[in-house]
């Protein structure tokens, strides 16, 4: 199966497991919710069950439009204005759908990362809130995998537009 396959239906699966993951949690979560926590991962702030659900729901749906368009919204960008290490090359009429067509998978991969941090921090607020934790159990290690995701994400598209092949 083509990577630009893979690609899709990775992001594609995640929102779809998004959906499903708020579906079966909604009906178990008190009427009332822990939906802000501080650095220790203690709730400090609550709101309505269908407030938060639609948070995470919107959340979520625009990441999916984001993550969904980034690729064709930076296709009609004027090309000075995109930031690409050896730009002229890279856009150059004969490199340029094949360029925006890799910028599109790479965005989805970054998106379907969001997706999973999202599924996870609200995984660890569903536990809270059905009395299966105390606290959010590992906010920090969630966000540390992120960033190191970021980086390598960052680092990857860099080093792919660096080289002229």
């Amino acid at each position: 199966m083509p990577m630009r396959k893979i690609t899709h239906l990775v992001f594609i699966a995640l929102v779809v497991l998004c959906l499903a993951h708020a579906a079966y949690y909604y009906p178990l979560l008190p009427e009332r919710v822990a939906s802000h926590f501080g650095a220790t991962g203690q709730p400090d702030g609550w709101t309505g069950k269908a407030s938060f659900l639609e948070a995470y729901l919107t959340i979520a749906a625009v990441n999916a439009v984001l993550f969904s368009l980034a690729g064709y919204l930076l296709s009609r960008v004027p090309d000075k204005l995109i930031s690409l290490p050896n730009r002229d090359y890279w856009l150059s009429p004969e490199r340029r759908q094949r360029t925006f067509d890799f910028l599109s998978r790479w965005f989805l991969w970054f998106g379907s990362a969001t997706l999973l941090m999202l599924m996870d921090g609200f995984h660890q607020t569903f536990r809270v809130n059905i009395g299966k934790a105390a606290a959010l159990e590992h906010p920090l290690t969630s966000l540390v995998v992120y960033l190191l995701f970021t980086a390598v994400w960052t680092i990857g598209m860099i080093a792919k537009f660096m080289k002229k092949p």
